[in-house]
């Protein structure tokens, strides 16, 4: 028997697991009716507020694979939120290669961005979202981010990739990579960028990034604010819009 498992790094916050995860679970329960699909959480601080808030166990990875397992699955799909294959991706796919043997197939999606045309589709769909928000200012894409070099080249050659379709006036700033905000802010002033910065997650799901986003002291509104730039905060992740799910689905049925 077939079956699907959602891998995210998970929140704590009940709305946007409606809104984000369910979601994407519903349009894989559509195409595939009476095919479990489940779910599973990489961030165990996470799995634990979760289950004091609300008394709900979401599983890790190991233990959502032992129970489907149970169920009668032979054939795992299993799709990643991820965006890049990061620390919690590979951490993720360590427990995956632990567990392969329980089936008789196992396919993993790969992040939404990795290689290939991944970085002109995620580009497309960038644009889609945010092309006539952004209009003639500035976009900055804000992620994670990794401090290991495989990681910082996928977010360089998405970098490239997606200011070639904002007229050079997009960046990406990562919170834990080289390239940060302080380098991005660097990039502009040097060239001569002024006026309106749209500034939005790239994750996702929005979860804790949102504090480094807005609102608080040294959020990236609060740097560009002193910096003189106008600023307009996206307060969604990626997954609430149909071009990344029709994204992510892909990368899951080509798996």
């Amino acid at each position: 028997m077939k079956g699907f498992l959602v891998v995210s790094r998970g929140t704590a916050e009940a709305d946007i697991r409606e809104r984000y995860l369910r979601e994407l679970e519903l349009l894989i329960e559509e195409r595939n009716e009476g095919i479990p699909v489940r779910r599973a959480f990489t961030n165990s601080e996470i799995r634990r507020k979760v289950r004091e808030l609300t008394g709900e166990n979401v599983q890790s990875v190991k233990a959502a694979m032992f129970s489907m397992k149970e169920e009668g699955v032979t054939d795992l799909y299993i799709l990643s939120t991820h965006v890049v294959a990061g620390e919690d991706y590979r951490q993720m796919s360590e427990d995956l290669s632990g567990c392969a043997s329980m089936f008789n197939s196992l396919h993993v999606a790969r992040p939404l961005v990795e290689d290939g045309n991944d970085f002109d589709l995620c580009a497309r769909a960038l644009h889609s979202v945010f092309g006539d928000r952004v209009g003639e200012d500035c976009l900055i894409l804000m992620a994670r981010g990794f401090d290991d070099p495989d990681t910082e080249e996928v977010f360089e050659k998405l970098e490239r990739t997606v200011a070639e379709r904002f007229g050079g006036r997009a960046y990406i700033a990562t919170l834990n990579g080289r390239r940060n905000l302080t380098t991005v802010l660097m990039d502009m002033r040097r060239q001569g960028r002024s006026g309106r910065v749209t500034v939005a997650p790239f994750s996702f799901i929005l979860g804790d990034m949102g504090y480094h986003i807005a609102g608080g002291e040294n959020s990236y509104e609060d740097r560009l604010s002193n910096q003189g730039y106008d600023t307009d905060i996206v307060q969604d992740g990626l997954g609430i819009h149909d071009a990344f799910l029709r994204l992510y689905l892909k990368h899951l049925y080509e798996a």
